[in-house]
């Protein structure tokens, strides 16, 4: 009773008052109704007295009520909702302030001194704003300790991996070179974090800034593909990229270096903590698109270790990782998702988790940028493609994302092939290039397919990056091999090869003027490989025989006299290292003169032109196979004969100015190594005057600013109708006028291939137009 009596006197009080002053007035009301009711006809004077008395105790009877009816809450709940909220304030305050004051603060709220109390609360708040900022600038410090700690380290650590480079290539025997291998990874990694923590260090600071530019996100995250493919070969981990091919169109505008940091960020994670025969699929992909603004989703998904639902509650915290335990099996300081979770942040999205703990992790975000449309150079038209991939295939990603690819590309029609039956009853002539999607090398089903298509149509094999050393002896069947992971770069240049091989086959070309007056003999057990050479021999002016298989060249060769001789290594019966030596030693056994030798083949690895040089060939060539590559082979051993072509790309010379110096001496490099003049005019006025006193074939220059000394550049070359490629960036505006059939437009962002092509067809219609 007298803990009740403690906490609630108040409310007792109170209620005993109301209780009081309702008794009074309905004692007082009664009386005086009484009084009234005998008084009412004796007399009238005190009948109205008791009846005002009878009214105001009403009223004040009433206005009680009213009161205790309207205050309720602060009458009968108040002081328990009082003292509950100061105790809820104590139990948060108390871990920040002195235990004096957490004592002084109970006593005063048992005494409910409130006046007290509310000045002790305005202390401690002071208190706790005084320690917030402390903490604040003990942060501060520490970060900034954190970025001068990491600029320092990087400084040593960059000249240990610098002499380990210098180091390793000095004359080091195996178990040395172990050592100095060993002390260059470990210093990268070291710099990785470093530099991990140096970019933590600045996010917390505010330091990192974003630099929005426009950019088209296949020329920036493809790479991706090239960065990973290595390591998740040897870890044999599946790695997946798909972009949507529709944003191949489009240039958005962020810091694509922040962006791809997160990615990359997210990748190195999920390969991390994935075991061998897992999966890790990178996707970027068009959620939408309205007035101006694209929707991209960036996902990576690992069927890795996974991350319990407590884990996920702090594996954001920097040096945090999900498997936090003392034998932990992965490595690292746990700020790889700190980081991406920061930038992304700061991109304007949010990183989302998530995970089953033993089946895998998804982790993603969603950008809206600005987007802009890209003019479309298309390449392929018109080319029927057929796809084959055994029955374990069918259902993957990679078979899905295979045919995506292909689909995308402008101008390619599509056939699939359930079966190898159904590939090889396929109706002669109904594709013009076939597409063999292995991952399980099944080299009996590969064999008969090469055997019906191989002279036919070009053959293009896609598999993993580990499988490079099982299909050594069957890679002369194949025209292309691609590995894994595919893109749609990738997809759309290897429809282009297969198509100008397609060509190669049917027709000849005339245009190319003969350079040599050779004879060469080509093996190749590769029949539509052995068109190829043949072909592309005969153009150089280079006339052939062929022979299947290093037996059958030894003979040939014996009957005849060659300037050259094209071998290929991986053959049946005899192969090309055996058929070499056995040529060499015919040659010296009869006295005669060295026939050059030339290995032409897909082993490209460090250490195989070493070998076949050992072996007694002369030079290396490796596929695919171009004319280009068998003109620099064959000058190393023979002069031209016939100068006419480089004497007349020479005679064709084009100006050219580019705003940046760099930019116009690698233009002019490329240039002259397809063998045209060129002059460099160092900015518009040179361009100008060059312009008008001499005479030049083609003009090579930038366009950025649309002013009047332009237009009336623009209007001479217009006026003497020369052909003209335009390098244009991403904010110029293109007028009608740009457009004739004199001009040629490029983004200044175009890769050297794009460049080389346009050039070469803008030279080629400039001579037939001159004949």
């Amino acid at each position: 009773m007298g803990e009740l009596w403690s906490k609630r006197r108040l409310e007792i009080i109170t209620l005993s008052i109301f209780i009081l002053l309702v008794m009074t007035s309905l004692s007082i009301f009664y009386t005086s109704y009484i009084n009234y009711s005998e008084l009412q006809t004796i007399d009238s004077h005190k009948a109205f007295a008791h009846k005002i008395i009878m009214f105001i105790s009403a009223f004040v009877l009433f206005l009680s009520l009213l009161i205790v009816i309207l205050k309720r809450d602060y009458f009968f709940m108040q002081t328990s909702d009082s003292s509950e909220g100061l105790e809820n304030l104590l139990e948060e305050i108390k871990y920040s302030s002195n235990t004096k004051k957490i004592n002084q603060f109970k006593e005063m709220l048992k005494e409910k001194n409130h006046t007290e109390i509310y000045g002790l609360i305005s202390k401690m708040i002071k208190e706790l704003q005084e320690r917030t900022k402390q903490a604040n600038e003990a942060n501060e410090a520490k970060t900034l300790f954190l970025s001068n700690i990491s600029h320092e380290l990087r400084t040593p650590i960059n000249g240990i991996l610098g002499f380990s480079k210098i180091l390793s290539s000095s004359r080091l025997d195996e178990e040395q070179k172990d050592f100095v291998e060993t002390i260059s990874k470990s210093s990268q990694e070291l710099l990785s974090v470093v530099n991990n923590i140096l970019d933590v260090a600045q996010t917390k600071s505010g330091q990192i800034e974003i630099e929005n530019n426009y950019f088209n996100v296949f020329e920036v995250f493809e790479s991706l593909a090239h960065l990973y493919a290595v390591e998740a070969s040897k870890k044999e981990i599946e790695f997946l990229l798909w972009i949507d091919p529709e944003l191949s169109y489009v240039s958005v505008e962020s810091d694509r270096d922040k962006i791809k940091q997160v990615l990359m960020n997210l990748i190195s994670n999920a390969l991390k903590f994935t075991k061998a025969k897992g999966q890790v699929v990178v996707s970027i992909k068009k959620e939408s698109s309205q007035k101006g603004v694209i929707t991209i989703k960036f996902e990576v998904t690992d069927t890795g270790i996974g991350i319990s639902e407590e884990q996920q509650k702090r594996v954001f915290s920097a040096f945090t990782q999900a498997d936090n335990s003392s034998t932990r099996e992965f490595s690292g300081a746990g700020l790889g998702l700190t980081l991406a979770s920061s930038w992304v942040d700061l991109l304007g999205g949010e990183l989302n988790l998530e995970s089953l703990e033993g089946r895998g992790t998804t982790v993603s975000f969603t950008l809206n940028l600005l987007q802009k449309e890209l003019l479309q150079n298309e390449i392929v038209t018109g080319v029927r493609v057929g796809l084959y991939a055994p029955l374990n295939l069918q259902a993957e990603k990679s078979q899905d994302y295979l045919i995506g690819y292909l689909s995308s590309v402008k101008g390619v029609t599509l056939k699939l092939f359930e079966s190898v039956v159904a590939c090889k009853e396929a109706e002669s002539g109904s594709f013009d290039v076939l597409y063999l999607h292995y991952d399980q090398i099944e080299k009996e089903e590969l064999q008969r397919i090469v055997a019906q298509y191989s002279s036919e149509i070009p053959l293009v094999l896609v598999t993993k990056l580990e499988n490079r050393f099982k299909i050594q002896d069957i890679a002369p069947a194949f025209s292309q091999i691609i590995y894994k992971p595919i893109t749609f770069s990738k997809m759309k240049n290897s429809v282009k090869i297969a198509r100008k091989n397609r060509e190669l086959l049917a027709t000849p070309n005339p245009s190319i003027e003969k350079m040599f007056n050779l004879k060469a003999l080509v093996v190749e057990d590769n029949r539509i490989n052995q068109k190829i050479i043949v072909h592309t021999l005969k153009n150089l002016g280079i006339e052939c025989d062929t022979a299947q298989n290093g037996k059958e060249a030894i003979e040939i060769f014996k009957k005849s006299h060659y300037d050259i001789t094209f071998m290929d290594i991986q053959m049946p019966v005899m192969n090309g290292v055996v058929a070499t030596k056995e040529i060499i030693k015919y040659e010296k056994l009869n006295k005669l003169t060295h026939t050059p030798i030339v290995a032409v083949t897909t082993n490209s690895l460090k250490g195989d032109r070493e070998s076949y040089l050992e072996a007694g060939m002369d030079e290396y060539i490796s596929k695919p196979i171009n004319a280009q590559k068998f003109i620099s082979v064959v000058k190393q051993f023979y002069s031209t004969e016939f100068e006419t072509t480089k004497i007349a790309s020479k005679n064709r010379t084009i100006l050219l100015y580019r705003q940046t110096p760099t930019e116009a001496k690698i233009m002019a490099n490329m240039l002259s190594d397809l063998d045209y003049g060129v002059e460099i005019a160092k900015n518009r006025v040179e361009f100008l005057d060059l312009f008008n006193s001499k005479k030049y074939d083609a003009f090579i220059l930038d366009r950025t600013i649309n002013d009047s000394f332009e237009s009336m550049l623009m209007d001479k070359i217009y006026e003497k109708k020369i052909e003209t490629l335009l390098f244009i960036d991403e904010e110029s505006k293109i007028y009608s006028s740009d457009l004739s059939e004199y001009i040629h437009l490029l983004y200044q962002s175009s890769d050297f291939i794009l460049v080389e092509e346009e050039i070469e067809k803008m030279m080629k219609k400039k001579r037939v137009i001159a004949l």
